[in-house]
């Protein structure tokens, strides 16, 4: 039957409920309908049929009210609750979903989906069609057969196939005996009785021996104990409960099975429900293609300078548009290819930069006309390039889209902000780039091709900006966006530009040093193993650990032996050899995180690094910095102070390293009012050394170091909201000790537990906390149908105020020092902002004054009930000033 037509079965009502579980209750249209089970089941529908539509398929639900199984038994699945009003409002779109898949719905009443499903499959059996059972229900074992298959999406990321061979190796018995097994087993999902004490290898058991349950019945003298007690008492429940689990194959259907042959694929239908829904992220590029040649009528003009003059000379506030940073290496390597501009709708007009750029053009850019852009400080960067200053800007939609709501469009593109205020997509650049190894950079497409499609994004930032502009003032973060964001993108863009000088051959010198230390660690292990193996290879090192030296199983994974982190940390404690596989993972992580990259991104010409700032990706409002990711540098390790020895200041200057002292603990004593906090930081005590005083019942003086060492991992676990759980890990000490900790720290600090159970049911109230500037920050999971979501969400509550106020702060303080190195006339520029710290590079006849700068400006930047004390350090190379 290799070349037999495939039919699809679709157990509908399970993947819908399976759905409304999955996602958090609080997803809703901009109209307030509720949809998160119709994007759940959206997701999985998309995911079973990336790969082609099948030739027949069809998608099966349960029928509203009773059934003959009902009518049976009065208790078969009585002990389901009532399903939410919020569930039932959204099975209507869900048909839609099928319906936009062009797949068949079936409902027979009095019927369940099970019964509908067996029907089909066995007219179809007998019809020499093969057919695939889409569902989690084991019921469905009993239909499978050598044509019969069901597949299971939920289990596993992949989802898994079963057929004869995989439901006996499962169930311990052949599909034909699962009827009879489910009359012993019964089934507590479907308040099916089954037979008391009879479990799964009982019931498995007894068929393999008698053959069937009548059989089992029939022999029941020959049983002994309480199974056959069991038996004698609950035979009459053991055939109603293998007659309850029986599919019907007999259900009266007015659909035939060339009924269910299905269309192709309407990526229009499914474009316009999916807009209608607001599930931007499910469209796929062909449903996007689609979309555009039915709706794409934007017209672009390539203009010479002349036209352009006259064009600028209309003052009309403007979108500006370039080619995009996110389909090109980093910024730092990247050059202006052309702008597009757009007054109005459906029209737009470009300019090719790839030569001279028009002094007409750079005297706008520089002017206060006013302008609205997306992504502003990529194009800042890419015009300082051509020693031009951007001014005017009054809306960038991506920091403007952030502000309104951090979670919602990471990291906010242009195509993200597109579908979300326009219900509209824009291609992608592969569109016209390509990709793999025929892709090409946009200096090599014709500029009629690269002003059609820039020229879109143009016409898309003039269109969404009234819309953006008005949910931002709605949102209260207008403010925000005028007096910290789009002035700190001018001075990120200059950060980015003057990157950081780094020395290549002493990084080089660093990565063969960590290289030795490699090989002497790999040869160690091989010694201690007793032979030559992959350390890298997760089988052979599991071997060598649990089969060859016989080292404890402390965990083990569905594909062996688990040799994570958490495992050799435990082994390491006693074995040599799980210490120097540690260390060898360390070392290695170095070298592949660290020195090769830093070696890689050092700009050819400017012997520099060039890290991108972004101000649209971290939800607590930090600063990432990426290509490369200055902030996972290493600290307080030798081998990370040895990396930052090879950040360097250039001839005559020198770095500058201003750092916060244990920023966000003062925020937490500020804003939690709690006395003892509050009295350590006044006092300029340790806090850490307080902490643990208080934890183990010692004078503050008398607190040992690995004390201290406690009283700080507990205190920063109350700021990222760990439990005992996590915190008994990061300690090495039993949960239940952790816990007590945790007791401990909150009897201490009454105050921050009180802020922090009314800042969480404040949260819940109002769906958001805020940060002490008043930036906001949205967190569905709080109202999740899950456990597990709702806790993370109490943890991003606690959290975000904290965090989010340490990042609005530095922000403002880059700002404050920023505005005083430039009134000064000071030749320092602010060059890393990494964590809690900001590095500037200096004339040596400035160093002085830019730290006094720096110090009085951050500490400051903000009035708070407890002082904010910054530490600072001069030095030739990162580490010295650090």
């Amino acid at each position: 039957m290799a070349n037999a037509p495939r039919l699809v079965l679709v157990d509908g009502s399970a993947m819908f409920f399976r759905a409304y579980y999955a996602i958090p209750g609080n997803l809703r249209t901009s109209s307030g309908q509720p949809t998160n089970a119709i994007y759940g089941f959206a997701t999985m529908f998309r995911k079973l049929f990336s790969g082609r539509i099948p030739e027949r398929g069809a998608v099966v639900f349960d029928a509203p009210g009773p059934t003959f199984r009902t009518q049976t038994y009065a208790a078969y699945k009585a002990n389901r609750e009532r399903p939410p009003d919020d569930l039932t409002s959204q099975r209507p779109w869900v048909d839609r979903v099928v319906e936009a898949y062009g797949f068949p719905i079936l409902r027979v009443r009095g019927f369940e989906a099970d019964d509908v499903i067996g029907t089909l499959t066995a007219r179809a059996v007998q019809a020499g069609m093969e057919v695939t059972i889409v569902s989690a229900d084991k019921d469905f074992m009993q239909l499978l057969g050598p044509s019969v298959k069901m597949f299971d999406p939920f289990n596993g990321v992949a989802g898994i196939t079963y057929d004869v061979d995989a439901a006996r190796k499962k169930w311990g018995i052949p599909p034909a005996k699962f009827v009879d097994f489910l009359g012993l087993l019964g089934d507590k999902i479907d308040n099916i009785p089954g037979v008391p004490g009879i479990g799964k290898k009982g019931a498995s058991d007894l068929l393999e021996r008698y053959g069937d349950l009548e059989s089992v019945l029939a022999h029941v003298d020959e049983l002994k104990g309480r199974q056959k007690t069991a038996l004698e008492t609950h035979a009459a429940d053991a055939r109603l409960s293998r007659d309850l689990a029986r599919i019907d194959l007999q259900v009266p259907l007015t659909h035939a099975l060339t009924d269910l042959d299905l269309p192709p694929l309407d990526d229009k239908a499914l474009y316009r429900l999916y807009t209608e829904l607001e599930f931007y992220s499910l469209l796929t590029e062909e449903q996007v293609s689609a979309a555009e040649e039915a709706a794409s009528d934007d017209a672009v003009d390539v203009v010479d300078e002349a036209h352009l003059a006259e064009w600028l000379a209309r003052e009309t506030e403007t979108a500006v548009a370039l080619e995009p940073a996110w389909d090109a290496p980093a910024i730092s390597a990247r050059a202006l290819v052309g702008l597009a501009l757009a007054r109005e709708s459906k029209r737009s007009i470009y300019v090719d930069l790839r030569g001279e750029l028009p002094a007409r053009l750079a005297a706008w850019l520089e002017s206060d006309a006013p302008k609205r852009v997306h992504d502003g400080k990529v194009l800042r960067v890419l015009l300082q390039k051509r020693g031009v200053a951007l001014e005017g800007v009054q809306l960038d939609l991506q920091l403007a889209s952030f502000l309104i709501d951090p979670n919602k469009l990471i990291p906010h593109r242009l195509d993200q902000v597109s579908k979300e205020y326009l219900q509209r997509p824009l291609p992608p650049a592969k569109r016209i780039l390509g990709a793999g190894k025929k892709v090409k950079t946009f200096f090599e497409i014709d500029p009629e091709t690269v002003a059609g499609w820039v020229g879109r994004r143009a016409v898309t930032i003039h269109e969404a900006a009234p819309r953006v502009h008005e949910a931002l003032e709605r949102e209260g973060q207008d403010v925000h966006l005028n007096d910290v964001d789009l002035p700190l993108s001018r001075i990120l863009a200059r950060m980015e530009n003057a990157g950081i000088e780094v020395d290549g051959p002493e990084l080089a010198v660093i990565e063969q040093e960590l290289e030795t230390r490699l090989a002497k660690l790999e040869a160690a292990v091989h010694a201690a193993a007793g032979k030559s193996f992959n350390l890298r290879s997760t089988k052979q090192l599991a071997e060598v650990l649990f089969e060859d030296l016989g080292l404890p199983v402390l965990k083990k994974t569905k594909t062996g032996y688990s040799t994570n982190a958490e495992v050799l940390e435990r082994l390491a404690e006693n074995h040599a050899i799980a210490r120097d596989l540690l260390e060898h993972r360390k070392i290695e992580k170095l070298i592949n995180t660290y020195t090769r990259v830093l070696q890689a991104a050092i700009h050819p010409e400017t012997g520099r690094v060039h890290a991108t700032f972004q101000q649209t990706v971290g939800v607590t409002g930090r600063l990432i910095s990426t290509d490369p990711d200055l902030q996972r540098t290493p600290i307080k390790t030798p081998e990370g102070e040895r990396i930052r020895t090879a950040f360097v200041a250039a001839a005559g200057r020198k770095l500058v390293s201003a750092d916060w002292s244990q920023i966000e603990l003062r925020i937490l004593a500020h804003v939690s009012k709690d006395a003892l906090l509050m009295e350590s930081f006044q006092k300029a005590q340790d806090v850490h050394a307080r902490t643990a005083s208080e934890l183990f019942d010692v004078p503050l003086d008398a607190v040992t170091k690995e004390q201290r060492r406690v009283g700080k991992t507990v205190n920063f676990a109350t700021v990222y909201g760990q439990g005992a759980s996590a915190l008994g890990k990061i300690l090495g000490i039993p949960r239940k000790e952790a816990d007590r900790y945790i007791s401990g720290y909150f009897e201490a600090y009454a105050g921050v537990r009180r802020w922090l159970d009314a800042t969480i049911e404040e949260a819940k109230d109002r769906g958001y906390v805020e940060t002490l500037a008043g930036r906001r920050r949205y967190i569905p999971e709080l109202s999740s149908n899950a456990f597990m979501e709702r806790a993370a969400g109490e943890r991003i509550a606690a959290n975000t105020p904290i965090q989010g106020s340490a990042a609005d702060i530095c922000k403002q303080a880059m700002l404050s020092v920023d505005r005083d190195l430039r009134a000064g006339g000071l030749a320092s520029e602010m060059i890393l902002q990494i964590h809690d710290e900001l590095v500037f590079e200096c004339p040596e006849a400035e160093v002085e004054a830019v730290a006094e700068i720096a110090r009085q400006r951050m500490e400051t930047v903000v009035d708070l009930d407890v002082p904010l004390v910054v530490d600072v350090g001069v030095g030739r190379t990162w580490a010295e000033a650090h």
